[in-house]
């Protein structure tokens, strides 16, 4: 306790102008990294696939290609499996890859090539081969 000033030991008042541990600030709290999938969060991805699915509770009728958009924002946030690959759970880069090419080749081969656009479209916004985020937002009536 040499070291220690006589003013530091317990019960002796901190002289004036003195550091106390009540004046340094608290360092700043540290945020998790947001969760990404592809280029995207899981917050953006999960509001617009919330914000599509009010769309449909309020009576709106998606068209093939959105419900494509739909199918996609659904897998890649974990709520159902892919649209072409079939893979469950949120995906990584090689699986968003593996499933906008599943998707490319429904659009030249399948019956429902509007709905592989949608879901390419969508896939590949999340990856971050587009900044052409393809649902408009639905604004409630």
């Amino acid at each position: 306790m040499a070291d220690t000033p006589s003013w530091n030991r317990t019960g002796a008042a901190a002289p004036a102008g003195a550091p106390t541990g009540q004046q340094w600030p608290a360092p700043p709290p540290v945020a998790p990294p947001a969760l990404t999938v592809g280029r995207r969060t899981f917050a953006d991805i999960t509001r617009l696939l919330d914000n599509i699915e009010l769309a449909v509770r309020e009576g709106y009728e998606l068209p093939e290609f959105f419900d494509g958009v739909r199918d996609a924002y659904r897998w890649v946030s974990g709520r159902a499996a892919a649209p072409y690959t079939g893979r469950t759970g949120i995906p990584d880069a090689q699986q968003l890859r593996e499933e906008d090419d599943a998707a490319d080749e429904a659009m030249r081969t399948g019956p429902r090539r509007t709905h592989a656009n949608g879901v390419q479209h969508a896939v590949m916004w999340v990856r971050g081969a587009t900044e052409d985020q393809p649902w408009l937002i639905w604004q409630s009536s």
